[in-house]
């Protein structure tokens, strides 16, 4: 504790906002991960249950199977077997708000960390900087004892400024990466999961997608078979 005291009183001024983006950034990273122990959770094994079971026109028990868990794929999957019968739009709207709903919240704090990443390295040039002057200063007096303890006690204020910056930097760095390509994978394993039940409401003819597309084929056919005759 002691010699914690000693680097932050020997690193000047600078210490401080250092000291207090590094107790910010464990807050979050700490925060963080409990919010995607929460609500990050990708429902690893659910869609391929959740599929059979669409396929076997099973949806009660595939809706019941998504809402006992929890996590942006278990949500949108429930949205999507509720909705089933609703059209397509309206569907697409719904995923589209509940997965968002995760998103936003799951990137709550981020930039925070993004921006600690940028900062700290800032703050420990700006120490590096200020103990180099007070050096240049003392070097500059007269040649004395007071001088010389002058001289490396700015030489020691740049140098812990400047290990303090890049330690918060790097932490915060890392744990924003980390965190940022969770983010990614959840996003991208959502979408995928949505976009399989879509199909396999499709193929079982449950969805309005199916009657959609069928409706479609059907004005497709007619239309050739009218330009055939006119030709």
């Amino acid at each position: 504790m002691s010699n914690l005291l000693h680097i932050i009183k020997a690193g000047g001024f600078v210490m401080y906002p250092l000291l207090l983006l590094s107790v910010l950034g464990i807050a979050v990273i700490i925060e963080r991960g409990m919010a995607f122990r929460d609500l990050g959770d990708a429902a690893p094994g659910l869609l391929k249950e959740v599929l059979r079971l669409a396929r076997e026109r099973r949806f009660d028990e595939a809706l019941r199977l998504c809402e006992g868990r929890r996590g942006p794929v278990a949500a949108c999957l429930a949205v999507i077997l509720r909705a089933r019968h609703r059209p397509v739009a309206e569907i697409e709207r719904l995923v589209e708000e509940t997965g968002q709903d995760y998103f936003n919240r799951l990137e709550r704090f981020l930039p925070f960390l993004d921006t600690t990443t940028t900062v700290s390295p800032l703050l420990g040039l700006l120490g590096t900087i200020i103990g180099m002057v007070g050096t240049f200063n003392a070097i500059a007096g007269q040649a004395n004892r007071s001088n010389t303890d002058a001289v490396l006690s700015g030489v020691g204020e740049a140098l812990y400024a400047t290990a303090t910056g890049l330690v918060v930097a790097i932490v915060s760095f890392l744990a924003y990466n980390f965190f940022t390509a969770r983010l990614r994978t959840v996003t991208a394993e959502t979408e995928q999961a949505a976009t399989k039940l879509f199909n396999v409401l499709a193929e079982v003819g449950e969805a309005p997608v199916a009657r959609a597309n069928h409706r479609e084929a059907i004005r497709t056919e007619e239309g050739e078979r009218r330009a055939v005759q006119a030709s």
